[in-house]
């Protein structure tokens, strides 16, 4: 039976995709130009890293290594200012990224197949913002192992917003603000959408 809970488990966590944020705060500064800003301060959870240490393939001095590894394949988005090795397959991160989201139509973050937070202009004009969570099986399987998701994302714009999910909201004044305070992997991904001008 064990065995074949971290068979499973191992198919889960490829579903994932190579990188899981944990315990963050995560800002989005966009602009009704389309101009933005992303900061985030955090951790990530190397998954598939995490999942050759649970199985024994990764071991001792070989981690290091290994983690040496992805912190080359982060670094290769020049958005990462600072990645540091924290232990096993935990890395604690700065990253800092602005664009124009009218002239590069989408944005992702940490990779598109590890996907924290999208950014999406459509042809309309209006914008998606959008998270991603694990199927629900998955998060329970990492939530059982001790691997849960915690941190803050806040959306600052000035443009007119359409429609959002967001728990705490503040949207009178110049720079309305809108935000998420991240518990769990069960949780719904935060979205909204607004309209450039």
């Amino acid at each position: 039976m064990m065995m074949r809970a971290a068979s499973l488990l191992a198919v889960l966590l490829l579903a994932v995709g190579c990188y899981l944020p944990m315990n963050f705060q995560a800002d989005l500064n966009i602009d009704k130009s389309g101009k933005f800003a992303f900061r985030y301060r955090g951790d990530i959870l190397a998954v598939t890293l995490m999942r050759k240490i649970s199985f024994g393939k990764v071991k001792g001095t070989d981690i290091a290594k290994q983690a040496a590894i992805y912190k080359r394949d982060l670094g290769r988005d020049s958005g990462f200012k600072k990645i540091e090795h924290i232990n096993n397959a935990l890395f604690r991160v700065e990253f800092d990224r602005q664009g124009d989201i009218r002239y590069e139509k989408t944005f992702s973050f940490v990779r598109s197949n590890a996907l924290f937070l999208a950014l999406k202009r459509n042809k309309d004009g209006t914008v998606e913002v959008f998270g991603d969570r694990p199927p629900k099986r998955l998060a329970d399987a990492l939530i059982e192992r001790g691997v849960d998701v915690r941190g803050t994302f806040r959306v600052w714009t000035n443009a007119n917003v359409v429609g959002h999910n967001a728990p705490q909201a503040r949207e009178g004044g110049p720079q309305p603000v809108y935000q998420w305070v991240v518990k769990s992997l069960r949780d719904p991904p935060p979205k909204l959408v607004l309209q450039l001008q």
